[in-house]
């Protein structure tokens, strides 16, 4: 597996694992190391996971499209391996947790599963006037993001960011390689089975501003329930 691609798989496992309820982290987790521990929280959680790395990545076995159940299925198993330490901790919020976490199922998937990033075929973003957007949807020069925003990862600092809004993430912005657009920067919103209204679940700004713009305004206009139109 490429690196870039390595890298996008731990980001969006990172983002997917990390949105899940605070319920959901302390079942898994524990109480304390090794005690109440609620292991049937795994498949649901491993359901969302699969959801999201299947609409943003092209995952296959043996050269066949791997079904979303089948992704499920093999991140479920990642997560049974989880000890009740690492388990424990993601519960204390810890950053390096999480990413001991994010690189223990990406290595499993990557040792069952082949992960290569999914053509773009404009299926997830807005069509209309400009970049996908109506004029009036356009980010303005002075619009600055409002949520709190920090690296994917701590220990690799770099052009990927997760946004928040209190302990929900919005979603996640970043400029890679991969891409072959490095003057762009591609945003999505954090998936998490509610209809879309809508609205896109990605797309790409000309800056980090506009692109963490964009995110909080779908997150928000979600939160509200409201339709995006025209």
């Amino acid at each position: 597996m490429q690196d870039d691609i390595g890298t996008l798989l731990r980001s969006f496992l990172n983002n997917a694992l990390r949105k899940q309820s605070q319920r959901r982290i302390r079942d898994f987790g524990g109480y304390q190391i090794g005690k109440r521990r609620n292991l049937h929280v795994i498949e649901p959680i491993a359901r969302d996971t699969a959801e999201f790395l299947c609409t943003y990545l092209c995952i296959s076995l043996r050269g066949e499209a791997a079904s979303k159940e089948g992704v499920a299925s093999a991140i479920a198993a990642a997560l049974r391996n989880v000890s009740d330490e690492l388990a424990f901790k993601l519960t204390r919020h810890s950053d390096e947790a999480w990413t001991t976490l994010c690189h223990s199922v990406a290595e499993f998937l990557e040792g069952c599963l082949q992960i290569d990033h999914r053509p773009y075929d404009g299926s997830l973003t807005a069509q209309s006037d400009f970049n996908g957007w109506k004029s009036w949807e356009l980010t303005t020069s002075g619009e600055k993001p409002k949520g709190q925003w920090r690296h994917a990862w701590k220990e690799k600092p770099g052009d990927d960011f997760i946004g928040f809004d209190g302990n929900a993430c919005m979603g996640r912005i970043f400029k890679i390689d991969l891409m072959d657009s490095s003057e762009r920067w591609y945003w999505l919103i954090a998936a998490d089975g509610s209809p879309r209204r809508g609205w896109p679940a990605a797309g790409y700004e000309a800056s980090a501003r506009s692109a963490a713009c964009r995110v909080e305004r779908i997150y928000f206009a979600l939160a509200k329930g409201e339709e995006r139109f025209g």
